[in-house]
This record gives C-alpha cells, structure tokens and sequence, in this order.
C-alpha cells in the first residue's frame, strides 16, 4: 500500500520528461561570476571557460548531442534523449528529478576533476523542446551569453550598473578598450556538435562548419547541417 502511495505522490511532483522530442539540460556555475579568483571570459589552459570548453566536448561526443557554453553557464541539447536517458538508468527513468539529479553528479565530477584546488558546484534544469525549436535555443542562449559576457568585460573595466546597460551600448562601449578582441570569439557563445566545436553563426545559417579547438583555426569542410546529422 506505502509503495503505491509514494509512487503516486512522486508521479504528481515529478514531471516525466519527451523521449519523443529535443531534451534540454542548463547547468549554471554557483557563485562563479561573483569569485575574483575566477576568470570566466578567457581561454588558456586550465581557465575556466578552457575546462568548461573540455567538458562541452566530452558530454557532446559521448552522448552526439549540441552544447553551448558561455560566461558560468552550459546547455546540452539531446536531440535523441533515449541515448542519455538509457545510460543514466537502468529502468530508463524519464522523470526529470532523475536525470538531472544523476546527469548533474555525472558533469560535476568530471569538470571539477580539471581543477583539484577548487569545487565548482552548478544549478541544473531540465526540459523538452520541440524539434524545431532548436536554432531557436540556441540562438536564444547566444543572446544571453552575449549580455553575459559583456556586463562582466566591462565589470573588469569598473564600468559600474554594467549589467543596466543595453545590450547595444554594452558593445559600443566595448569596442573602446584595445583588450576587447580577446573575448570576440567567445561573446556570442562556444558551440559543440557531437564532440566538434563548430561555428555558432553558421548553425544558426543551417552549416556546420567545424573549428580546431586547439587554435581556433577553422577547417576547409564546410558540411550541410542535415548531412551532418545521424
């Protein structure tokens, strides 16, 4: 009688989750913008945003799926949520309290495994989409990023109520410190597509266009999005 009681109070509170559709995951940093030990917005080894970068790499390979990542914060966007779902539960589970509880220890463990001297803890949500909403997503994320990564460039620069500014205003006046090309190529967001990082400007034209992730160099193949996928 208990066991059926409880399993009907969890299926009230917990919501299942689309195997049919896109699965989003957001994990967000804890206090990573507010840490002043914590450079989120440059890429060298051991950076933050280079671990962050790391472990976009690893869950978009194993799992085939895009993530997007930026300032404290990272999407993975599961077109085939099966694929991930099967891996984290051995009854295939599709609430969301369970996949994101058991996904978030997963991503937990091996960002912070780049740097021992320190935990990072992270936020994490999760929901469906529909298919054809994933430019949309992404270029949404890309957006929020941008007004991310700029408010904190300029937080560097004690331009204070950055966060106040108009998107608009925030790029014009970054475009005044000599310093601003270090962050061109990661304001708008890094993006990875099945292990690859691709040009996030391009997917949202519909091509995937892969770019090294060692120097940034971008790679002759430019691939049609569909051919690309399985």
């Amino acid at each position: 009688m208990w066991n059926n009681y409880f399993y009907q109070l969890r299926k009230k509170y917990s919501m299942r989750l689309s195997t049919k559709t896109p699965l989003v995951i957001n994990l967000d940093g804890k206090n990573v913008t507010r840490n002043k030990s914590l450079n989120i917005i440059d890429l060298y080894d051991s950076s933050f945003l280079n671990n962050l970068e790391k472990t976009a790499k690893y869950f978009s390979e194993k799992y085939k799926c895009i993530a997007i990542l930026g300032a404290d914060e990272i999407s993975f966007i599961f077109e085939n949520p099966t694929c991930l779902i099967n891996d984290l539960n051995s009854d295939n589970s599709n609430y969301s309290t369970e996949i994101i509880s058991v996904f978030s220890q997963y991503f937990y463990d091996y960002f912070n495994n780049f740097d021992t001297h320190r935990k990072i803890f992270w936020h994490g949500k999760c929901f469906s989409i529909p298919s054809g909403k994933i430019n949309s997503y992404v270029k949404y994320k890309s957006k929020l990023i941008q007004v991310l990564v700029t408010t904190y460039f300029l937080k560097k620069h004690n331009i204070v109520d950055a966060g106040k500014i108009p998107l608009q205003k925030k790029l014009d006046m970054c475009e005044n410190y000599e310093d601003y090309p270090r962050i061109k190529n990661i304001e708008n967001g890094i993006l990875f597509y099945n292990g690859d990082k691709i040009d996030i400007n391009k997917f949202l034209d519909g091509k995937l266009e892969k770019i090294d992730i060692i120097d940034d160099s971008i790679f002759d193949n430019i691939l049609d999005i569909n051919n690309f996928r399985d």
